[in-house]
C-alpha cells in the first residue's frame, strides 16, 4: 500500500497516540484523521483539534476530566460532545478540571443547524475561566453551563444577534468581555447592530475590561446612536468624520483606549479636520470629560497628498487632542493609510 504524504502522517499521528495512549499530556492534529479504536488520553492535559467535514473520519472519545485546555477548529462540521462521553449511559460529561476553551468554526449560516449540542446528556464546567467562541452558536443550556460559575474571560466573534442571545447569560463573573462583529459576513445584521449592542452592553456593569471591535468596510450607520455606558475598548475598522466622533464619545464615558481609522473623500475635508484640532479650543473651550488614555488613529485620504507633508501637519495638529481629553497619554497615529 503506498501512501500520500497527507495518509502517511494521519496514519502516524493516529498509530503513535494509540502507542503512547497513558502517556499523552498534551495533543495536536489540525488535519481530519480516522481514529480505528478509542483513544482515551486518561491523562490529556491540552487538546488541538482540527475536524473538516470534507472527511469522513472517527473522533477520538476522550476522557474529560483531566483536561485543562480544549481548542477545537471546526471546518463546517457539524460537532457533538460524544467524544467525551465515556460510557454511553452517563447522563453527564463533566469537565473537572478545564479552565481555557476555544471553539473557532468557519461557517457563517448559524441558521443552518450548526449549534453545539450535547443531545440528552448535560454538561458541567466547573472550572471554567475563558471561553472563546467564533461563528459558534449554543443551546441555551450549554450556554448556562459554560457562562455560570467562575468564569472570568468571554470572547465572542461571530453574528451579533447570538452574542446578544449569549449574553443573556449572567455575567456578573466575568471582569473581561470582548465582542468582535464583521460585517462582510453578517451584513442581513447591519440594522440590528447598534440596538443589540447597547442590550449587551448596558449590562457590563462591574465588568473591568469590555471590548467592541467592529469591522465593517462600508459602516453608514450613524454612531451617535450607540449607549455603550460601560465600554472600556473600542475598536473601529472603517472611516468615520472626526466631527462624528466627537458626538459619539459622550456615549461612551467610561472608554479608556479608542482604536480608529478617519477618511475623507477631498484635501478640503482633511484641511477641516486639521484646523478643527489645531484650534480646538475655540470650537470646544472646555475639557472634555472623557476618559480616553490611548489613542490608535490613521487616515485614509483618497485625493492626491503628499504623504510625509500630510502626515506630519495632521500630528502637530492631534497633539491638542491632550487637551480635549486631559487623560490621553498614548497617540499612535504613524500607521497612516493613504489611497491615491
Amino acid at each position: 500500500m503506498v501512501l500520500n504524504p497527507n495518509e502517511y502522517f494521519q496514519k502516524l499521528i493516529v498509530e503513535l497516540a494509540i502507542e503512547y495512549d497513558n502517556q499523552l499530556t498534551k495533543f495536536v492534529c489540525k488535519m481530519p484523521a480516522t481514529y480505528p479504536y478509542t483513544l482515551t488520553a486518561p491523562n490529556l492535559v491540552e487538546l488541538d483539534l482540527g475536524l473538516s467535514c470534507d472527511i469522513d473520519y472517527n473522533l477520538p472519545t476522550i476522557f474529560p476530566q483531566s483536561l485543562q485546555r480544549i481548542n477545537l477548529s471546526l471546518d463546517d462540521v457539524q460537532f457533538s460532545w460524544d467524544m467525551f462521553r465515556i460510557g454511553k449511559e452517563s447522563k453527564a460529561i463533566v469537565f473537572d478540571s478545564l479552565v481555557d476553551l476555544s471553539i473557532t468554526d468557519t461557517i457563517q449560516d448559524l441558521d443552518a443547524g450548526n449549534v453545539m449540542h450535547a443531545n440528552d446528556f448535560d454538561l458541567a464546567f466547573p472550572k471554567l475561566e475563558r471561553l472563546h467562541l467564533e461563528n459558534t452558536s449554543l443551546t441555551r443550556k450549554d450556554a448556562q453551563a459554560m457562562m455560570g460559575h467562575g468564569l472570568k474571560r468571554f470572547s465572542y466573534v461571530g453574528s451579533i444577534i447570538t452574542a446578544s442571545q449569549l449574553c443573556k447569560q449572567p455575567l456578573r463573573t466575568l471582569d473581561t468581555l470582548n465582542l468582535v462583529w464583521v460585517e462582510e459576513e453578517y451584513p442581513e445584521e447591519t440594522d440590528d447592530f447598534i440596538p443589540l449592542a447597547n442590550e449587551i452592553f448596558n449590562k457590563t456593569d462591574g465588568i473591568e475590561h469590555v471590548r467592541c471591535e467592529i469591522r465593517a468596510a462600508d459602516y453608514d450607520r450613524d454612531m451617535v446612536g450607540i449607549d455603550w455606558p460601560y465600554l472600556t475598548h473600542l475598536s473601529m475598522d472603517f472611516i468615520m468624520p472626526f466631527k462624528e466622533l466627537l458626538r459619539m464619545l459622550p456615549k461612551v464615558p467610561n472608554l479608556v483606549c479608542l482604536d480608529m481609522t478617519i477618511g475623507y473623500c477631498s484635501n478640503s475635508e482633511f484641511a477641516e479636520t486639521i484646523e478643527l484640532l489645531t484650534n480646538i479650543k475655540q470650537h470646544y473651550p472646555e475639557p472634555s470629560s472623557s476618559k480616553i488614555t490611548t489613542l490608535s488613529i490613521a487616515v485614509d485620504h483618497d485625493e492626491v497628498c503628499e504623504q510625509s507633508s500630510c502626515q506630519k501637519s495632521f500630528n502637530k495638529a492631534i497633539e491638542n487632542l491632550k487637551w480635549y481629553w486631559p487623560q490621553l497619554k498614548n497617540i499612535d497615529s504613524m500607521s497612516m493609510l493613504f489611497t491615491f
